[in-house]
């Protein structure tokens, strides 16, 4: 009787003919592409605003999840990181080949223009280097390191709208995985940079064993390039778990087990250790100088997104927390959440074309890093986004002696009153800027008009 290859699940079926139960074998890779699939599915959906509570369970990744926790403290964000940190621990970095929707995408633009070649230079320096910068500027406050890097991010800007700064980042990212299959990933990516720290001193890693003859398949299926047939290594830093390897071993040479304990000697794996670590703290120092020196000018640059998302704060907050992922974009009912001119920054509401719902808080539920604070219905109901300013000589009944009252029936606060005359009456204090007295002003020239205010606040009970 042979024993069961690692790395292959198996399910029963039963024969036609004879009736007898058979064991049918399904490759682990098998299992992950269809768990791969499944989620970019269910990932498109949420970015397409089709998938309705569903997106708010979706959206948990690890980047957002980290900046969330940075930047407004989220219990259920914790949860996740931790989640997705325990199981790489534990098994690897299973979440860069089902859970991340970018190492997906590669995966497929490879498969569809027959690419096989993986990048097979280590490249530590660099990925600790890129990771160091874009870490270091997230302790310093700012998260444009995430806004050009983070998989999740990049894929949603192509998801929901195609300007030229979606698709640069994308583009780039999909010819890198076309020339070298998941280069991204073991060099650029800031997420898998860290994850990969996580799983190359895990509990359970992939080992070739006695049993490889050198044919060299699995080096042909590893798209990360992290396998060393000469020294018999797997590198599992930069292992991405797709298990390729595995389902390709003839003669099932490579399992997932715990390493052997071993005395570390000042050798070549230590100096290794020194440099990396070295280069990431080149990096973060880096990454700190310049957010410190780049935050100085955010204001000016921030000053360009008018009206925000009620729970953005202010303009200067959420251009630094912002990582324009476009989720609140696609699931805004209202469809006034605008993406930045080119892609170029933070989203913004266009109340010309719409009015903030009173009944929804649909942005802040869905938003996964935080720059968009979650509130309650109630709290939102209350948060001042902008202001109304009446301009009489537009209003018809002033100029016309019209009646009309629109904008006093569709204001939900009572911020917009009638006098006897039948004239508008703007109590500013109620207002709440949520747009809809402009939305339904009939002049031609609009007598209920929108301002932006400096700081998002939240009116007395």
């Amino acid at each position: 009787m042979t024993s069961r290859p690692s790395g292959v699940y198996f399910t029963a079926k039963r024969g036609e003919n004879d009736g007898v139960w058979e064991i049918k074998r399904i490759k682990g890779k098998t299992i992950r592409k269809i768990a791969a699939g499944l989620f970019l599915v269910a990932t498109a959906a949420a970015f397409s605003g089709m998938a309705g509570v569903g997106a708010e369970f979706l959206h948990v990744q690890f980047g957002p999840s980290l900046l969330s926790v940075c930047t407004a403290f989220s219990a259920g964000s914790l949860a996740a990181l931790i989640g997705i940190a325990v199981v790489t621990f534990v098994f690897g970095r299973f979440y860069c080949a089902v859970f991340c929707p970018l190492g997906i995408v590669q995966d497929v633009a490879a498969f569809v223009f027959r690419r096989r070649k993986a990048f097979e230079k280590n490249a530590a320096l660099v990925r600790y280097v890129v990771a160091g910068v874009v870490y270091g500027m997230l302790i310093a406050g700012w998260s444009v390191g995430f806004f050009l890097l983070d998989p999740y991010s990049i894929t949603g800007r192509i998801a929901v709208s195609f300007s030229i700064g979606a698709l640069a980042p994308f583009l780039i990212v999909l010819t890198l995985g076309v020339w070298r299959r998941r280069f991204y990933c073991v060099a650029l990516c800031p997420v898998g940079t860290l994850l990969g720290l996580i799983a190359g001193h895990g509990v359970y890693r992939l080992r070739i064993t006695g049993k490889c003859v050198r044919c060299g398949k699995c080096v042909g299926e590893c798209p990360s390039g992290c396998i060393d047939l000469e020294a018999g290594t797997i590198d599992n830093e930069r292992c991405v778990r797709c298990m390729n390897c595995v389902s390709s071993c003839p003669l099932h040479g490579i399992h997932l087990v715990r390493p052997e304990k071993k005395t570390m000697a000042f050798d070549a794996s230590r100096r290794a250790f020194l440099r990396g670590g070295g280069a990431l703290l080149v990096g973060l120092a880096g990454g700190f100088a310049l957010a410190k020196a780049g935050m100085g000018k955010l204001a000016a640059f921030a000053g360009r997104f008018r009206i925000l998302p009620p729970g953005a704060g202010n303009a200067v907050r959420f251009a630094a927390r912002c990582t324009g992922c476009q989720l609140c974009t696609a699931n805004c009912p209202a469809k006034i959440i605008r993406p930045a001119e080119y892609g170029a920054g933070p989203v913004s509401l266009d109340l010309s074309k719409g009015a903030c719902r009173f009944d929804c808080h649909r942005c802040s539920q869905v938003c996964p890093t935080g720059a968009i604070r979650p509130l309650s219905l109630e709290e939102k109901r209350k948060t001042r986004i902008a202001e109304a300013q009446f301009l009489p000589k537009n209003c018809i009944v002033f100029q016309e002696g019209t009646p009309c009252g629109r904008c006093a029936k569709a204001c939900p606060t009572r911020a917009v009153t009638l006098r006897r005359t039948g004239a508008p009456k703007l109590n500013a204090s109620l207002c709440i800027g949520c747009g809809a007295c402009q939305l339904v002003c009939p002049a031609p020239e609009k007598a209920m008009v929108i301002r932006e205010v400096e700081e998002q606040t939240l009116l007395p009970s």
